[in-house]
This record gives structure tokens, sequence and C-alpha cells, in this order.
């Protein structure tokens, strides 16, 4: 029964947090969403800080294991020689949107919830989710910086937060047809960003432009 109880309040939670956001969302909007009381809140995570720790850590810590394991697998397939740089960007991209197409299809908080931690501004929700994800970043631009020895590691890692951004948009809007009204499957979204983050991560570091002043632009 605890574990039940325990279960039903992660779901809330993850429920409340992916639709409305962590700031938004009240501990009375999850025990009424659960059906169960605050002390059950409180016996379980302490406080709603912890509790959206949890639900990060259910959804994501899988995720991060998954990536682990395909860039060991990328690095040992290389053996002495460099793996490739889109062979790097595939391990990290490719498990989330393959756990999103292993959903079932009427569950799509899973989906929400992850664009949400990407682009959510609460403070809370974003230290929570970047204490669950730097081990794994950390991992990857490390290896980053070694197959694109000619780039900055400021800059890697840079490109790479953009990168970060892109996906969490794409995950975002998976559901819905882009300009072209051309629908795209997981293998089509995985491989493009791979080419995009492959082609962004490696490209030159072009020297800053001087901004004109508008005085000095303007002809008399």
């Amino acid at each position: 029964m605890a574990t039940d109880t325990k279960e039903r309040i992660l779901d809330a939670a993850e429920q409340l947090f992916a639709d409305f956001g962590f700031a938004t969302t009240s501990l009375r909007d999850i025990t009424s969403e659960a059906g169960v009381n605050l002390a059950s809140v409180n016996y379980h995570f302490g406080s709603k800080e912890a509790l959206l720790t949890a639900v990060l850590a259910r959804r994501i810590a899988p995720i991060n294991e998954l990536r682990l394991q395909r860039l060991d697998e990328v690095e040992h397939a290389a053996g002495a020689m460099d793996p490739a740089p889109e062979d790097v960007l595939r391990a990290f991209i490719a498990p989330p949107f393959e756990m999103r197409a292993e959903c079932e299809a009427g569950d799509r908080k899973f989906v929400r919830l992850l664009g949400r931690v990407h682009v959510e501004t609460n403070e809370e929700f974003r230290t929570a989710f970047i204490n669950q994800f730097m081990t794994v970043f950390g991992r990857f631009t490390d290896a980053l910086q070694h197959v694109l020895p000619d780039v900055e590691p400021n800059e890697i890692t840079v490109r790479f937060w953009f990168l970060i951004g892109a996906m969490a948009h794409t995950m975002m809007w998976a559901d819905t047809a882009g300009p072209t009204d051309t629908p795209r499957g997981p293998d089509d979204a995985i491989e493009s960003l791979v080419q995009f983050g492959a082609a962004g991560l490696s490209a030159p570091v072009l020297q800053p432009v001087p901004v004109r002043s508008r005085s000095a632009g303007t002809r008399r």
C-alpha cells in the first residue's frame, strides 16, 4: 500500500509539473490529484522540492544511464581511433526519443516533462534538473572535446547547450507537423539533430564582428 501511495503521488506530481510547471503547482493540487492527504506527501518525500527531485530522477535517471552506456559502447567500438562526433551525439540524443516511442500512445506527460525541464524558468526546477544532468553533461562534453580538438572547450560547452535547446524544442513539438507539414518519425528527428549538432559543434569559430554604432553607419 505504501508503494502504491508513493507511486500515485509521483504520477500526480509528474502530470501537474509537466502541464503547469513547478511554481504554479501546489502540494494541495498534487494531493487532490493523487487522492491522498498532505501527511502522505510529507512522509514519503518531506517537501515539494524533494518530490520534484524524485519525479525527475524516476524519468531522467534511466535515460542518463542509457546515454552513458551508449557512449561507452561507441568509444569501445572505436578502439584506438577517435569515434565520429555523430556517434557521440547519437548516444546522447537517441535515448529520450527511444523511450518516448516506448510510452503508451495516451501517455504524453513524459514528453511534456522532458520539454518542461529544459524551458522551465523556476530556479528550483532548473536546479533539480541540472543536478540530475551534470555528470552526463560533463562526460559528453569531455568526449566531444576529445574528438573535436580544434574547437575550444568553452565553445564546445556553449554549442552543446545550443543543441540541448534544439533537442528540447523538438521533444516538445514532436507531435506537431513542422513548417513543411511533413510528419517526422523519431528516427528522422534523431538523425536530423545528430547532423545539425555535428555541423554546429565542428564549425570554425568566427572572430567577433565589431558592432558599428548607429551614428557611424549614418550617412549625411
